[in-house]
């Protein structure tokens, strides 16, 4: 059934309420501050782990902040899918980071640093 408009709209003032939103807040912000430590921990470790592999092949360092993008990509996909999603879903990541012009093989050398089934790419 679609909602009508005036129902949507009062259940958006009702959430916007300043006191409802601080208590939501209040009441998550130790919760959601640990899992932020965690997902940047990852990310440091994925950061690291991207450079230890783009680095020593000479990639311009202008170039490296977009093989960072690709496997901040992939990291978004491993928390998501698994198994044959997973590879299904970073396939198309990775073409698209390869028609934006980065190098195949350091595409797949990143992918395999995250367990992604790496043998269909070309």
């Amino acid at each position: 059934m679609v909602r009508p408009q005036v129902y949507r709209i009062k259940k958006y003032e009702g959430k916007v309420v300043g006191d409802v939103v601080k208590a939501r807040f209040d009441a998550l912000k130790e919760t959601m501050a640990e899992q932020q430590e965690v997902r940047f921990s990852d990310l440091v470790n994925l950061e690291n782990t991207v450079k230890g592999i783009v680095e020593p092949q000479g990639v311009p360092t202008i170039l490296i902040p977009h093989y960072l993008n690709f496997g901040r990509e992939l990291y978004s996909l491993t928390q998501r899918f698994s198994g044959v999603t997973l590879n299904t879903e970073a396939t198309l990541v990775f073409q698209k980071w390869k028609a934006r012009g980065l190098q195949v093989a350091l595409l797949k050398a990143i992918g395999s640093a995250f367990g992604i089934d790496t043998t269909n790419w070309t």
